[in-house]
């Protein structure tokens, strides 16, 4: 190889014993341990009312909560008080990984993490806006239409749990072009890798979507896979081009 094309190790790369790398390890995990309980403390407190105001925001109407178990609504608070923790400190659990892994990365690649990392972080809140704010509405007015004159009545952990799952699904797959593009840049996929796997994948998105999201409707679902198709396209087309240069 051409001493011109040659990659300088990292600065900071060298022989670490297990010891150290469970030591860093364990010191990262503690900080965002830490930071996920302090969190989740504080939200807690406002959980109720929280939950309240996501009630009527996906029903849109003064529909009843209702628990069918003496811990379920205490629950349902710990649930929603992590997943809204969660969204909060991403960040900072990225940027603790990134913290552990910086000292085997090379000059570029850490430049290139700083870039896609916080974009990754913002096509995320998108999916999560879009579920929230069209999806869920849409999937749960569907779902609560009285049949046979029956009217539903809606379990407060049920719900959240199902909406906590289409929440992530929307999340995650607008991440596709953002890990397709950093494996790409990192020489593990091509092109041809992703055009090969296409079938699978979406077939794959399908079922899992189908038994993840639990959406009688069939909305979600339908959703969930055009916009992993159109990511999915858009990653094949972001790697064509990469290869190019």
């Amino acid at each position: 190889m051409n001493s011109s094309t040659t990659l300088v190790e990292p600065p900071e790369d060298r022989e670490m014993e297990l010891r150290e790398h469970l030591a860093e390890l364990k010191k990262r995990t503690v900080r965002i341990t830490i930071a996920l309980l302090i969190g989740m403390a504080i939200v807690f407190t406002h959980s109720g009312k929280l939950i309240k105001t996501f009630w009527m925001d996906v029903f849109n109407e003064e529909l009843d909560i209702y628990v069918y178990s003496p811990t379920e609504w205490i629950m349902a608070q710990l649930t929603f008080s992590f997943v809204l923790t969660f969204f909060i400190v991403y960040p900072y659990i990225v940027y603790e990984l990134y913290l552990f892994a910086k000292p085997g990365l090379f000059s570029h690649e850490r430049k290139f993490l700083k870039i896609f990392l916080p974009f990754s972080y913002l096509l995320f809140l998108i999916g999560c806006a879009l579920a929230y704010f069209i999806i869920i509405p849409k999937v749960y007015s569907l779902a609560t239409t009285p049949y046979l004159g029956a009217n539903p009545f809606l379990s407060a952990k049920r719900t959240l749990y199902g909406a906590f799952k289409i929440f992530m699904a929307f999340g995650l797959a607008l991440q596709i072009p953002v890990l397709a593009t950093i494996a790409v840049k990192l020489g593990l996929i091509t092109s041809k890798w992703l055009k090969d796997k296409r079938l699978i994948v979406y077939i794959a998105v399908f079922l899992l979507a189908t038994n993840v999201t639990m959406d009688i409707t069939g909305l979600s679902q339908i959703v969930v896979l055009a916009l992993v198709v159109l990511m999915y396209e858009l990653s094949i087309g972001i790697a064509k081009l990469m290869e190019r240069k």
